[in-house]
C-alpha cells in the first residue's frame, strides 16, 4: 500500500485549489485596475511585478513579465499602459478557466472544492468584465490619438 506522500510533485487538484487564490486576487486587482488604467506606468509595472512573485511557476513569470513590458511602454506610448491592463485580465482568465477544468475532473469529494470553485468563477468573471472596460478605455484611447494627428 503507498501512501503517495511524494512532496516534490504536488497533484493538479492542489495546485488548482492554490492557484484560485491568485485568481481571484488578481481578478480584482485587473478589474480595479481596468476602471482606473493602473493609475499610471508605476502601478503596472508593480502590479507586474506582483504577479512574477506570486508563484515559482513559468506561468506567473510570463504574465508578470508581459505587464511589466507593456507598462514600460506605456510611458512611450499610453495605449500600451491599457493593453498592459488587457493582458493581465486575460492572464487570470486563462489560468481561472484552467483551473475549472481541473475541478471539472477531479476532488470533487474535498472541502476546499467549492471554495476553490467560487474563487475560480470569481476571478474569471471579473477578469471578463476587466477586458470588456479595458478595451472600451482602449477605444476611446485610439478615438483621441486620431483626433490628436487629424
Amino acid at each position: 500500500m503507498s501512501l503517495n506522500l511524494n512532496a516534490s510533485s504536488p497533484s493538479a487538484y492542489i495546485d488548482a485549489v492554490n492557484d484560485s487564490r491568485f485568481v481571484r486576487t488578481f481578478g480584482i486587482i485587473a478589474l480595479i485596475g481596468s476602471i482606473l488604467i493602473f493609475i499610471g506606468g508605476a502601478v503596472a509595472i508593480g502590479i507586474g511585478l506582483a504577479v512574477m512573485g506570486f508563484g515559482s511557476g513559468r506561468y506567473y513569470r510570463t504574465l508578470g513579465l508581459a505587464v511589466v513590458i507593456l507598462a514600460i511602454l506605456g510611458f512611450l506610448l499610453e495605449p500600451f499602459r491599457i493593453i498592459a491592463s488587457v493582458a493581465l485580465a486575460a492572464g487570470v482568465a486563462w489560468k481561472g478557466k484552467t483551473i475549472l477544468n481541473t475541478l471539472a475532473l477531479e476532488g470533487k469529494d474535498d472541502a476546499d472544492w467549492q471554495v476553490t470553485r467560487k474563487r475560480a468563477n470569481t476571478g474569471v468573471v471579473l477578469s471578463i468584465i476587466a477586458i470588456i472596460i479595458s478595451f472600451a478605455w482602449l477605444g476611446l484611447s485610439l478615438i483621441g490619438l486620431f483626433a490628436r494627428y487629424r
